[in-house]
């Protein structure tokens, strides 16, 4: 690699780095720490064998973006954004072993790995359904009446929540905030 590559190659990751800090924390992370009590967006890590099916699956069943991509030695990695809520997708040539009991072809995981805010759960089951992804726990209040939830599973094993603020609608915010 030439030295003009290597300082091409170092500035895209500072480039990836910044975009990464400026996604999860806004712009108030490159200033100086201010008393501020806003919500900061969540994320969360998710390893799939299927990394290109995976990345499209979260772009085209949940409205997912793209932030960017890249390659490195044990795989490659994306991270992905809703509604201020960050996933990072990362390749893994193996997934883990299934339960001993299981006798799916798939086994899902057995709590979500991810927990989405929808303004209605029970249209977003609709329509996911119609699109033919997999619902794991129709739309029911949750025992204390605070959210509507349900469960779907992604083009993997993963187990994805969807929960609907029930008690409060100022909960639900499209930006994550």
């Amino acid at each position: 690699m030439s030295a003009g590559q290597s300082i091409q190659s170092k500035g895209r990751q500072v480039f990836l780095a910044v975009q990464l800090i400026i996604a999860c924390f806004g712009l108030s992370a490159l200033l100086p720490a201010a008393a501020d009590t806003e919500p900061r967006p969540s994320s969360a890590p998710i390893r799939t064998p299927d990394f290109d099916e995976s990345v499209r699956w979260y772009q085209d069943k949940l409205g997912f973006r793209l932030l960017g991509s890249q390659s490195l030695v044990p795989g490659r990695k994306a991270v992905l954004e809703r509604s201020g809520f960050l996933l990072e997708v990362s390749e893994a040539d193996h997934i883990l072993p299934q339960e001993p009991d299981s006798t799916a072809s798939v086994q899902v995981t057995p709590v979500p790995v991810v927990s989405l805010l929808v303004p209605d759960v029970d249209r977003e089951v609709r329509r996911l359904d119609e699109a033919d992804v997999d619902i794991l726990q129709p739309p029911q209040d949750d025992l204390d009446g605070t959210y509507r939830t349900a469960q779907i599973r992604d083009n993997g094993r993963h187990r994805i929540e969807l929960r609907e603020p029930l008690d409060d609608p100022s909960r639900f915010h499209p930006m994550g905030r």
